[in-house]
């Protein structure tokens, strides 16, 4: 697979789930209901792509079955946390936090992998978590504290989403896999909205337009090209390259919402970005080629 090819679908992806905030916004669904029919569309969709070869494929899985099962279980605590996070804090706030899934990708590789790690990667960790308290102090006094810690939980569990994934991927397709994680994930969100009392009917036609579009575009076309690329790159370099998400979904926010930046948002957020960015920088190598 060319180099170029992956990063040009890394690029298309992170301009579909640069749009996630803003229907997510839109929508006057729970949390928890938008997350689930998300997931559940998603989950239609690409069984539909798969079509007969799905059941060959799911049979043909063995040992990486449990892999996959756990990873959708962390997928459905990292939208379940971050659509909630968004009723608590603005957009840029939530998605810069959550995108600290960077960090803890490798502060788990150091930490569980025992990988050294360089003394730039050590920088970019110190400069991103400088960024992150500086936000942190700002929304506290604005009363947004809780939505910043419900997306950086949410940044813990797509991290290791995304590990697990780089295990799994290597030898199960995209479609099938974004089948069963996403399909793993729905059902688990749907026992939470079921024990929470929410109701799954009901709700406008304009919020059933936006959950089909949410699986469309950011799911597919977001994290289903994610997980894809999962397959010819490392973990951390897909990761790295949802930063783009912070600045697009901060500039659709302003655009339609209105959200302007404040200071201690913008130097955070540059902070936040450059950190990671310097973290991740040395992880960008490809690796081999995964079934197709």
């Amino acid at each position: 697979m060319r180099l170029a090819l992956v990063y040009l679908a890394l690029f298309f992806s992170i301009l579909c789930m640069s749009t996630s905030s803003i229907m997510i916004k839109f929508s006057a669904a729970p949390a928890l209901i938008i997350a689930l029919y998300r997931l559940f569309f998603t989950s239609l969709l690409a069984t539909g792509i798969r079509g007969r070869r799905l059941p060959a494929s799911i049979s043909a899985i063995s040992s990486n079955l449990l892999y996959i099962i756990g990873s959708g279980v962390f997928l459905a605590l990292h939208l379940g946390f971050w659509i909630t996070s968004l009723n608590y804090t603005s957009v840029s706030s939530s998605v810069l936090f959550t995108n600290q899934q960077v960090i803890f990708v490798l502060l788990f590789s150091i930490i569980f992998l025992k990988e050294k790690p360089t003394n730039m990667a050590i920088v970019g960790i110190i400069v991103a978590v400088a960024g992150s308290v500086l936000i942190a102090q700002g929304d506290l006094k604005f009363g947004r504290l809780s939505g910043d810690m419900l997306s950086l939980a949410s940044g813990l569990f797509v991290a290791i989403y995304y590990l697990i994934g780089r295990r799994a991927r290597s030898q199960v397709d995209t479609m099938t896999y974004t089948v069963i994680t996403t399909g793993v994930a729905a059902l688990g969100l749907l026992a939470a909205c079921i024990f929470s009392g929410l109701s799954l009917t009901g709700y406008r036609n304009i919020d059933w337009l936006l959950f089909f579009l949410m699986a469309l575009g950011p799911g597919l076309g977001g994290h289903g090209i994610l997980n894809w690329a999962l397959g010819y790159v490392k973990a951390p370099l897909v990761s790295v390259s949802i930063l783009g998400e912070s600045v697009g979904a901060s500039i659709l926010a302003w655009i339609i919402f209105g959200e302007n930046l404040l200071w201690y948002q913008i130097i955070g957020g540059i902070l936040i970005l450059t950190g990671i960015y310097i973290a991740a920088a040395n992880e960008g190598k490809a690796e081999s080629a995964p079934a197709e």
